[in-house]
């Protein structure tokens, strides 16, 4: 963190880091499957108290591994 309390960039990394991997031990544990819709981005960032952004982020990076297909969402 830096001295006014905001994370460093070097923080969101590791924020993205750990929200990718409660979504892998979800896939692993076999909690989501195959065509199960992912967790919102909303309530997934409050759940773990990171930002929005940072869900997108794990949820792009995730995407580009070809663990997930994001969907677009409500309609």
């Amino acid at each position: 963190m830096a001295p006014d309390g905001s994370p460093k960039q070097s923080d969101n990394g590791t924020l993205v880091a750990r929200v990718m991997a409660v979504i892998r031990d979800r896939i692993g544990s076999r909690n989501l499957l195959a065509g199960d819709r992912l967790p919102s981005i909303r309530g997934l960032a409050r759940q773990m108290k990171v930002s929005n952004s940072t869900v997108v982020e794990a949820y792009d990076r995730l995407a580009a591994e070809g663990l997930i297909q994001k969907g677009g969402g409500h309609r």
